[in-house]
């Protein structure tokens, strides 16, 4: 099964790890999109195993509910 993730609260090292979790189940191939930073907060690559990541600049950065990805 293939799962494309995008989420902008990712950008922080300790929430990283539910997705290593998810990917070491046998049948997916993850993949996340995360900003290049989120509401002050830049991405933290931490818990990378397994699964593929895609870093893009974001646009309204901080608006929890108006933000644009114009990479996606």
């Amino acid at each position: 099964m293939r799962v494309l993730m995008v989420s902008k609260a990712l950008v922080v090292g300790a929430y990283q790890r539910k997705l290593e979790a998810l990917a070491a189940l046998s049948d997916v191939d993850l993949t996340l999109v995360v900003p290049t930073a989120w509401a002050g907060h830049r991405y933290e690559p931490t818990y990378l195993r397994g699964y593929q990541t895609i870093v893009l600049p974001i646009r309204f950065d901080g608006n929890f509910h108006l933000f644009h990805l114009p990479g996606l």
